[in-house]
């Protein structure tokens, strides 16, 4: 695919306007998509020699000229040599592109550009054969400290440069200059020697050198050669002192996960802020929570948190006026993911929790905390729920049960909440609020079935209704979301023709495959039933193949191939009636105002449009409205046509300026 003469002659254009180019309006994640193609491409031997050619013809014979050119097209450069250096060991290319890169290491090659620095440190690793030159420029003691020294502005120059120093220290005058640089230097770069395994003495007393970028190699490095918990938590507590708490609580995790010897002491150290109470608790807690996440996340079968948190070191947080809000909440879901996973082996823990919980609650958390404390509570015991008098509460306690409700749904079958279900629904027809209906309409969606005493013929007619009259697309999604579920589990024929409306008229595409998804559940039991509700169907589908929106177009053309393949359907068609059932004229009489289409808008039961729908034009539409956006997955020449057409553009030229 990549060796054609086309793609060839297009990519070698390419390169003209990219190197020739000095404009800056031009998209520069193009010539990266380009470089990620060519990874691949430069694998045709044919494409390689062509490409290697052009390079040395137009980069590397006059190489002292790229660094005079603009940064965009000094990285392409740069990022293609990289590119070809990998693909295969060429020496007298390799040879050329280490003049190239001497070019770039003059006095104060520290000043370029940190990204042209990064990718040339990246290409430099690439080379096999280092010449010696550029040796002496790079592995000297002042440029290993620039480069690594901690006020690098780039982390990402500093990490090119260790990878390249990790490739070259089976050299023995490599591991000389590593062990000559000075102490602050090397605690602050710990992975180079925890990753090539060179050793450092003394390490507890450095503790002080440490930083975020070295805690984990420092913590795995010591934890090989102490051999007592108590210097590790000593550590810990010294970071703390000097009010390192993300530093000593990282600490005490990757000392855990690596100490060999008994870790109890670490543990009791590590779930010491629960403990805490008279000192300021937002400082400690701002780094914890994600600490004791990441914690749990791995180290879950290794430990039970009720050995070392109890309900009172919860309970005393969540009222302590020392931890602000947003970390009372965090700890709560911290324990919710814990005890989801570990409720069995845990009971004591949440059966002490809802004993304690009416004490708490009298506090008067905010809604968001007691919906966090409840989910909690729920884990041991459903009945908290079945407590509550739903007649009296206000809208903002509404919210915390219907979200306690459906969290509960998603592990559990929740009895004893169709008092609350009958206050949703009062509070559904009658507030203006849209975040609660949404909240509301997201529980019933979740419930496994539908008592119909409750969702009674009056209750969904009025459902219907606000469904017609609701202009925010997103809660007409949740109503015929939940509106085809309801129907699949409790069959009405009847309501076909309002999802036919919706398909016609509606104009948010996400609304219209709720209708489709809903035919496609039903349509087989009513062929079955021989029922004339098909007939809107088909109508409907036809007319949605034309569609503006490709995502409804391929939907409908799914079903009426499905249809169009059987031949039994097109004989039944011709037997059935059309149905006289007038649901959507009688609701939008009923309704005070139409979202979705208008009063003149009616269905049309005609068939002819079905009728000429074939299987050819039904593959053809499909087959467009299936199509990648990615363009450059499907067509290989497709990135070379956006670069020629951006590059050739004429920013000079007022016309071509207007047009554009």
């Amino acid at each position: 695919m990549f060796s054609t003469n086309i793609y060839i002659n297009k990519l070698l254009k390419s390169f003209d306007l990219i190197l020739k180019h000095t404009i800056d309006n031009r998209d520069d994640t193009i010539i990266l998509k380009l470089v990620d193609q060519l990874a691949n491409a430069l694998k045709d031997n044919h494409l390689y020699d062509t490409v290697t050619n052009y390079i040395r013809t137009n980069v590397l014979n006059n190489h002292l000229e790229l660094t005079d050119k603009d940064a965009e097209q000094q990285l392409f450069c740069l990022n293609l040599l990289k590119c070809i250096i990998s693909i295969k060991y060429n020496p007298s290319f390799e040879s050329q592109v280490q003049e190239l890169i001497l070019g770039y290491l003059s006095e104060d090659f520290y000043s370029i550009d940190s990204t042209i620095l990064c990718s040339l440190v990246d290409l430099i690793t690439q080379i096999q054969e280092l010449d010696e030159q550029i040796r002496l420029k790079i592995f000297n003691l002042d440029s290993v400290v620039h480069f690594l020294h901690p006020n690098n502005k780039s982390v990402y120059v500093r990490n090119s440069f260790k990878l390249l120093l990790i490739k070259h220290l089976h050299e023995p005058a490599m591991v000389k200059l590593v062990k000559s640089m000075p102490e602050p230097i090397k605690l602050h770069n710990l992975d180079i020697f925890h990753t090539s395994g060179l050793l450092l003495t003394n390490l507890e007393s450095k503790w002080e050198l440490i930083d975020l970028h070295s805690i984990k190699h420092y913590s795995y490095m010591l934890s090989y050669d102490v051999e007592s918990e108590q210097v590790l938590c000593q550590i810990a507590d010294n970071f703390e002192l000097h009010g390192h708490y993300d530093l000593a609580q990282k600490f005490l995790i990757y000392t855990y996960e690596s100490f060999k010897g008994s870790k109890d002491i670490l543990l009791k150290k590590f779930f010491a802020p629960f403990k805490r109470r008279k000192s300021q608790l937002d400082p400690i807690f701002k780094y914890y929570i994600h600490n004791l996440k990441t914690f749990i996340k791995f180290n879950l079968i290794n430990f039970n948190m009720s050995d070392h948190v109890s309900i009172s070191d919860v309970f005393y947080l969540l009222k302590s006026l020392n931890l602000k809000l947003k970390f009372k909440k965090s700890i709560l879901e911290c324990l919710i993911d814990y005890f989801e996973i570990k409720k069995n082996s845990e009971n004591n823990f949440l059966s002490d929790l809802n004993e304690g919980i009416e004490s708490i609650l009298k506090f008067k958390l905010d809604g968001e905390l007691s919906i966090e404390l409840l989910k909690l509570c729920t884990l041991e015991s459903t009945q908290i729920i079945e407590k509550v008098c739903f007649d009296k509460i206000d809208l903002g306690e509404l919210q915390i049960y219907v979200s306690l409700s459906r969290y509960m749904l998603k592990s559990m079958s929740v009895n004893g909440i169709d008092r609350l279900l009958k206050k949703c629904l009062s509070v559904l027809f009658e507030s203006e609020d849209a975040d609660i209906k949404d909240l509301i309409m997201s529980l019933f969606i979740e419930l496994k079935n539908y008592d119909i005493f409750i969702f009674n013929d009056q209750i969904m007619e009025k459902i219907l209704l606000l469904c017609l009259a609701e202009s925010e697309a997103f809660l007409r999604r949740e109503y015929l979301k939940f509106l085809t579920k309801f129907y699949s589990i409790q069959p009405n024929e009847l309501i076909s023709e309002f999802f036919c409306y919706f398909l016609l008229y509606d104009h948010d595409w996400q609304c219209q495959l709720y209708c489709i998804d809903y035919f496609d559940q039903v349509i087989d039991n009513l062929i079955r039933q021989k029922s004339g509700h098909v007939i809107p169907i088909c109508a409907s589908l036809a007319t949605g193949i034309d569609d503006a929106d490709q995502h409804v177009v391929n939907a409908c053309c799914k079903i009426l191939t499905k249809l169009k393949l059987s031949n039994d359907f097109s004989n039944l068609l011709e037997k059935l009636e059309k149905p006289q059932s007038g649901l959507v004229n009688e609701l939008k009489e009923k309704s005070k105002w139409l979202a979705v289409g208008c009063e003149e808008s009616v269905l049309v039961y005609n068939l002819d449009k079905f009728n000429k729908v074939s299987l050819p034009m039904l593959e053809e539409k499909m087959s467009i409205s299936s199509q990648s956006s990615d363009l450059y997955e499907m067509n290989a020449t497709a990135i070379l046509d956006d670069i020629i057409s951006a590059y050739q553009f004429d920013w000079d030229d007022q016309k071509a300026l207007d047009c554009y």
